[in-house]
């Protein structure tokens, strides 16, 4: 077979190789040095291939690292694959980070960086603590910043790296006191200042937004909430987009079903605002829109030049629409991870009440090089699903999803029904990419794992997907950190 492959032309050759996965492209070059030194010397092919693995990249751009850098890559993903579909998997280090407080959220932003919202006591009464962490060895997490905000209703958040890594963008939002959002750019390697404050970008004060944030994203200069009132039977639901540098904010109308349970918003490059909720609760519905913000803001702001709150807006028709099935059975909740930078990889992980639990694969969405978005049919949705215990009151909490929606990990409720006491497990699902795969599902750790805590203390969950690494925040002030 070696030999008959050899002795195709070298162009021939190359367009056999690029139709292979990453995992049967490293297996092919094992099995003879021509080949080896073949795939490994020809660029092109590493980088024409499709790659469907999550991978430790600092970047998205594969096309800027040679292709031996990009093999290692897949070598080191396809390793942390196989043990992803162990049940459970294997355990390499398990280390701790003194934290603090009762962390109540941490969101993960690879390759090396987590945001922590904890929750402190002090001698002048609560305050909330936000932290970032650089976790880049394991074992030894270096806390890089640390700022201590005053309980006024900012008490969750969303954050995203710069595309060129050197800085952080967090946006801090909640119930309407004195301010409903405050926007941070914290440098990552600059030395740090004395006074945080000096660190924020833009605020939207309460006496502006009488609504509550609920839901924010945040991309570049463009921060999106999801504003909710209840002043009536039915809550009523707007987008409020905020131009970072200007500090000026506009409203956008929502259409959303009257039956709405759940409501989420995601920025995406390319002005492309998506909205998605859980209707019934029934069945997920996404909405992908068009929108330029940046432009819509400039006009507006050249307009109302003395004004901070600019007039409303309509998001129009959207591009692109998917709904999914009914669930059946008794829907106990509805996780999304939402990819933060791939359109092509959109997935929400659903809890039913039923007999089986569903990960499912929204149609791709892409761009090609001259900017043109093409959306795929309602047909092409995926469902992959999986069996739920039987006769057993199970609760999932903490779910949290990788950002190519390929693994997640969740900690699960379970009653005893002898005691009547709840029993704490901490489970891991490893789904089908588009392509191919096997989906697993079960115990993250082994039943008699001996821990130094115990899991029914815990509030938090983050994840980085490519290197298999989990953070669980406890209400005792610990992060505990598993790689796997």
């Amino acid at each position: 077979m070696t030999s008959s492959l050899l002795s195709l032309p070298d162009d021939v050759l190359i367009v056999i190789l690029v139709a292979l996965r990453a995992r049967d492209l490293i297996s092919i070059s094992l099995t003879c040095r021509a080949l080896y030194v073949f795939c490994r010397t020809t660029d092109y092919i590493w980088h024409a291939i499709d790659i469907d693995l999550p991978l430790n990249l600092p970047h998205e751009d594969i096309g800027s690292i040679s292709a031996d850098e990009l093999r290692r890559h897949c070598v080191e993903g396809l390793r942390v694959e196989h043990n992803w579909h162990k049940n459970p998997p294997n355990l390499k280090a398990l280390s701790r980070i003194d934290h603090g407080g009762i962390i109540d959220q941490m969101q993960c932003l690879p390759p090396r960086w987590l945001v922590s919202m904890a929750r402190v006591s002090t001698g002048l009464g609560p305050r909330c603590v936000l932290s970032i962490w650089d976790c880049d060895i394991p074992g030894d997490a270096k806390k890089i910043e640390s700022i201590s905000l005053e309980p006024r209703g900012l008490s969750r958040f969303a954050a995203r790296l710069s595309d060129d890594r050197t800085h952080l963008s967090i946006v801090l939002f909640g119930s309407a006191r004195a301010e409903i959002v405050r926007v941070y750019h914290i440098p990552l390697q600059a030395e740090h200042r004395d006074d945080s404050n000096k660190y924020i970008t833009s605020r939207v004060m309460a006496d502006s937004v009488v609504e509550s944030v609920f839901e924010a994203d945040i991309y570049g200069e463009v921060v999106s909430c999801l504003l909710a009132r209840f002043e009536t039977e039915q809550p009523v639901y707007q987008i409020m987009i905020l131009n970072v540098k200007s500090g000026k904010h506009m409203r956008i109308h929502v259409d959303v079903p009257a039956t709405i349970v759940k409501l989420q918003i995601r920025l995406f490059p390319g002005s492309l605002l998506l909205l998605s909720g859980v209707q019934g609760p029934r069945n997920i519905f996404l909405k992908m829109y068009a929108y330029d913000m940046t432009n819509s803001m400039r006009e507006l702001e050249s307009s109302y030049t003395d004004s901070t709150s600019l007039p409303r807006q309509n998001l129009g028709t959207p591009c692109a629409e998917y709904n999914t099935a009914p669930f059946g059975g008794r829907s106990l909740g509805v996780e999304y991870q939402l990819s933060k930078g791939h359109l092509s990889t959109i997935s929400a992980l659903v809890f039913t009440g039923g007999t089986s639990n569903q990960i499912i694969r929204f149609p791709g969405i892409h761009s090609d090089n001259n900017g043109t978005t093409t959306f795929q049919q309602q047909n092409s949705l995926q469902t992959f699903t999986f069996p739920r215990a039987r006769d057993v009151e199970v609760y999932p909490e903490s779910t949290t999803l990788g950002l190519r929606g390929r693994r997640a990990v969740w900690l699960e409720r379970k009653r005893d029904e002898d005691s009547d006491r709840m029993n704490f497990n901490l489970m891991k699902g490893s789904f089908p990419s588009n392509q191919s795969g096997a989906l697993d599902v079960g115990p993250l750790l082994s039943e008699h794992k001996a821990l130094p805590f115990g899991l029914d203390t815990c509030l938090s969950v983050a994840f980085d997907e490519a290197k298999g690494r989990v953070f669980l925040g406890l209400y005792t002030g610990d992060i505990y950190v598993l790689d796997l």
